[in-house]
């Protein structure tokens, strides 16, 4: 069964994906679904009633709360007035939040500490069943 996602719950999503950028949850092509997907949503509410200069402002400050009292609105009547619209937007969003999972089920993270105590962070993809790392190794489970 496919969820339904709402006005708010879209627009959390590309908020997270696209304007705040925190995307290292998504692909290239995961992002580009959501550029995609932000640009439906600002067209439509433009024709609803919000500004150009609002629209830039939601991107300028990166603030959800910004982005749910001044967008979220004109979106819930976007997609009541446009059923299509409404599929569409939910479809991508659904596909979006899929890569998310699948994206995140493999994903690994090390932090590697130094002889002179400097740490780095590691973040990649498991692809096998055994990952070595100087003499340690993880087995995938």
């Amino acid at each position: 069964m496919i969820e339904t996602l709402t006005a708010a719950a879209i627009s959390k999503l590309v908020f997270d994906a696209v304007i705040q950028t925190s995307a290292g949850k998504l692909t290239e092509a995961g992002l580009a679904k959501a550029q995609q997907l932000w640009q439906k949503i600002r067209g439509k509410v433009k024709e609803e009633g919000v500004t150009e200069t609002t629209l830039v402002e939601v991107e300028n400050k990166k603030s959800l709360a910004f982005l749910e009292e001044q967008v979220v609105p004109f979106l819930k009547v976007a997609m009541l007035k446009d059923t299509e619209f409404a599929h569409q937007i939910q479809h991508i969003a659904q596909q979006i939040n899929q890569e998310i999972i699948e994206g995140s089920q493999d994903k690994i993270q090390v932090t590697a500490t130094s002889r002179d105590q400097s740490k780095q962070n590691i973040i990649g993809k498991a692809s096998s069943e055994r990952l070595t790392f100087a003499d340690t190794y993880i087995e995938k489970k």
